[in-house]
């Protein structure tokens, strides 16, 4: 019995951190309205070390397969497509 509680708790601890670990990869972008609360309806945004811009559902999990992904390169926000290369016939969307 003790060997099956210690090897969960042994488990638990690598389960969280891992999250830990992902979570200093990752910063998030949440839409707000005026005076700085969190609008839960629209959908945010994850910013990757790499610099990839990925949407978010209500609950936080990342939409890898969605259209509306951006690449951060230098100054400027390039959109991409589902796997991350730039899509050269797309302009810039902020300079």
């Amino acid at each position: 019995m003790f060997r099956i509680l210690s090897a969960i708790v042994l488990m638990i601890g690598f389960i969280q951190t891992g999250a830990a670990d992902k979570a200093k990869n990752e910063t998030r972008i949440y839409h707000t309205d005026s005076i700085g609360t969190v609008i839960t309806d629209k959908p945010s945004y994850i910013i990757q070390k790499d610099g990839r811009i990925l949407p978010t559902d209500s609950i936080g999990t990342r939409d890898a397969g969605s259209q509306n992904q951006y690449r951060i390169i230098g100054d400027r926000i390039y959109e991409t497509d589902s796997i991350g290369t730039v899509r050269p016939e797309r302009s810039p969307r902020i300079k």
